[in-house]
């Protein structure tokens, strides 16, 4: 008998966790905060030395899909991204430090695929990697921009109905940069993103 009940179980479970499969499609929009962080570079021949800037606005658009079964949730989307930063590059004259701020303006097309927990059918918690490709930038101290960088975003989603809004945080795993460039003189740099995202969606079916 207590084999015949397990065989039941495992014959029932597929249709069971079908019955329960919450699919969805939408789209969002949203924005944010994002630096570019790097460690201090000097370069003697060219009198100065390279800091991180302060964070600048971040811009965001497109879709997602979501799947939903017994409170596990996947959810890849895919958008475009607008990341802004700046680098301030020090220099000594007449003892007196001088600085010049290069802004960054770099374009991504970004694939998160998140997998996270749904509680009370609103809350959602999800993680995952997001790979990303470079889409243009207009940038003066980078001469050569990695054409791909992997990052992981993580953070909290809230559902009401058709309606939803997330915030995130991400991090980059790979540097979208290995040196800074000014004029002739280059300064070894690892470059990473850092950004907190908040965004609103809105579930078409």
């Amino acid at each position: 008998m207590k084999q015949l009940l397990i065989i039941f179980g495992l014959l029932t479970a597929p249709t069971v966790a079908f019955s329960q499969l919450d699919i969805g499609v939408g789209l969002k929009l949203g924005g944010g905060v994002s630096q570019i962080n790097f460690a201090r570079v000097t370069n003697p021949q060219a009198g100065g030395a390279f800091v991180p800037g302060d964070a600048r606005v971040s811009f965001h658009g497109g879709g997602f899909v979501q799947a939903k079964v017994a409170g596990i949730i996947l959810r890849p989307e895919l958008y475009f991204t607008s990341i802004g930063s700046q680098a301030i590059f020090e220099s000594q004259n007449a003892q007196q430090v001088q600085t010049q701020i290069k802004n960054y303006n770099i374009n991504r097309i970004d694939l998160p695929i998140l997998v996270g927990f749904g509680f009370a059918k609103l809350l959602r918690i999800n993680a995952g990697p997001v790979l990303s490709a470079t889409a243009g930038n207009n940038t003066t101290v980078n001469q050569k921009l990695n054409s791909a960088t992997v990052g992981l975003q993580a953070g909290v989603g809230l559902d009401i109905g058709k309606l939803g809004i997330d915030v995130r945080y991400e991090g980059s795993f790979s540097n979208i940069s290995n040196e800074l460039n000014l004029g002739n003189f280059s300064f070894p740099a690892d470059q990473r993103i850092r950004q907190y995202m908040v965004s609103l969606s809105y579930r078409l079916f």
